[in-house]
């Protein structure tokens, strides 16, 4: 296929500087993102075992509401009911002081409640563990702190991201249409590093297209959807709201108890392909506003949310109830959402379909790091003859390549390593210290590696970096050995899924290793003046 020159010349410009715009923020957003499939069973690994408490049969709920009730006025107005959900996993009955709330307050303390097996209730006071949730966060937000309105500041910069990266995705199409059959799965090794990484590149973007096509389109969306029902309302609806609430209804109640038997089983009557995993109870002092949030779960279904579906209903008056959230009770259009809403967050074929994504996680994550390291190498200026001076590379690839090699590195040790030290130190740390560990944590080991690149070169950075990702991936299935073979150690081991999570880490750990030896091998051989001799002035 033949494409004009100056169309060629336009959609690699368009590829190249967009990709290098966005790539950093898009590489920590899939990078997280990949993780994030399993964020649930990362929170579980790091989860202190005084945060869980025991598990308690259906039956033994009622009378765990009760005895809460009695205690802790609190309850009366709001609470959850945990049962099956891996994230809220902690204890069969929880609440905050004020409240569900919107999103997650760092130092915010939940209640926990459970029965001991004698019947008697167990209560206390923690700062649970949420890495999982925060690895979230970053993958939403990029990183970027800070709201505005009911969304994270991140979230709209990474709409205007997702622009440039559907940009970038199409110009490299274009680019790679009149050889894309010939060139499509052809990887050359060899001392050509930059045509190694070029292949590797076109190799993993064509292969996961479609996957980057519909990430890029959902970001838009999910960044920008108020702006858009707003321009609809007043464009094609003359200002009137795209969605109207419904009209309020007085509803009859009978009673004021909560029977979690006939709420479940009215659950079960709605929506019986359905495993219920959480209920979150609302408004319980005002009849006519109360509500039970809940969560429910199957394999076989396309999930609106990243782990559930969601029905609603008032827990005084069961027949009240709301299932446009549910996926088999919704009408065609509806489904077309909830696929969207699916096939963006992996939520649909369990487990399987979450290890494929967070192997297109971490492939994304790759192919934006590759492409600013082409960037780089297309770009560095090399001795041609031995007689010629060596050269000074230019002050835009330095910068890039420093930028890349400590944000990129930094990303994934930040992660890494906080999950590491707060396993390790949690017992020492301040009641309502965990979270906030986790966070800033993070961030400072992202902004000193980012430093540490600046400081003394991206040469030199690369391999040092690279090997102490190794050594923390290396000390995650280590402290799990500890914890198992050292009980005083005071380091949980759940095992279960969470023996994955050992299990990837070591295997990471191996890759980063290998990866620490070429880079290594690497510098050694690098002739002097080179982009990666650390002789070189960078």
């Amino acid at each position: 296929m033949k494409i004009r020159s100056d169309l060629m010349k336009i959609a690699k410009n368009l590829h190249t500087w967009v990709g290098v715009s966005a790539g950093i923020l898009l590489f920590i957003c899939f990078f997280a993102g990949g993780l994030s499939m399993f964020q649930h069973q990362i929170s579980q690994w790091a989860t202190p075992e005084k945060q869980k408490l025991p598990q308690i049969q259906i039956e033994q709920y009622a009378a765990l509401i009760q005895q809460v009730q009695k205690k802790y006025p609190a309850t009366e107005k709001s609470f959850t009911l945990n049962f099956n959900s891996n994230e809220f996993h902690f204890a069969p009955l929880s609440w905050t002081e004020h409240g569900r709330g919107e999103g997650f307050n760092t130092a915010q303390t939940a209640w926990l409640a459970s029965l001991d097996e004698n019947g008697q209730l167990i209560v206390q006071q923690e700062n649970l563990s949420k890495a999982g949730w925060l690895i979230e966060q970053l993958h939403e937000t990029g990183g970027i702190p800070g709201m505005l309105g009911h969304h994270g500041f991140g979230v709209y910069v990474m709409g205007i991201v997702a622009v440039l990266y559907f940009l970038a995705l199409m110009s490299g199409l274009i680019i790679l249409l009149p050889t894309l059959i010939k060139d499509y799965f052809v990887i050359r090794p060899g001392k050509n590093k930059k045509r190694f990484w070029l292949d590797t590149h076109n190799v993993v973007g064509i292969t996961s297209l479609p996957f980057h096509i519909l990430i890029s389109v959902s970001v838009i969306v999910f960044a920008f959807h108020d702006l858009f029902y707003d321009a609809l309302g007043e464009l094609a609806l003359k200002g009137k709201p795209v969605f109207t609430p419904p009209a309020k209804e007085v509803i009859h109640v009978s009673s004021t108890e909560n029977d979690i038997h006939q709420i479940l089983n009215k659950i079960h009557q709605v929506a019986p392909e359905y495993r219920v995993d959480y209920i979150q109870m609302a408004n319980l002092d005002d009849p006519q506003k109360a509500s039970a949030r809940i969560a429910l779960y199957s394999d076989d279904q396309m999930l609106r949310g990243a782990s559930q579906d969601f029905m609603r209903m008032n827990p005084y008056a069961v027949d009240k109830f709301d299932v446009s959230f549910i996926n088999t009770q919704n009408t065609a259009s509806d489904k077309l959402v909830n696929a969207m809403f699916s096939l963006h967050f992996g939520s649909f074929g369990g487990f399987t379909i979450r290890w494929v994504y967070l192997i297109l996680g971490i492939g994304g994550a790759f192919l934006f790091y590759s492409g600013n390291i082409l960037w780089v190498e297309t770009r560095a200026r090399k001795q041609k003859r031995a007689q010629d001076p060596i050269p000074t590379q230019r002050k835009d690839v330095v910068f890039l390549a420093n930028l890349t090699i400590g944000t990129c590195l930094g990303c994934i040790l930040g992660i890494v390593a906080t999950l590491v030290l707060s396993r390790i130190i949690f017992q020492y740390l301040p009641f309502n210290s965990i979270n906030h560990f986790f966070m800033y944590g993070y961030y400072a080991i992202f902004l000193a590696c980012s430093a540490f690149a600046f400081i003394i070169g991206y040469a030199k950075a690369l391999p040092k970096l690279l090997m102490m990702i190794a050594i923390a991936l290396i000390l995650m299935p280590l402290t799990s050995l500890i914890g198992i073979f050292i009980p005083s150690s005071g380091i949980s081991v759940y095992g279960g899924a969470t023996i994955w999570v050992d299990v990837v880490a070591l295997v990471s750990a191996l890759a980063f290793l290998r990866f620490y030896q070429q880079a290594r091998d690497r510098q050694k051989n690098a002739e002097q003046g080179s982009l990666w001799a650390v002789t070189s002035k960078s």
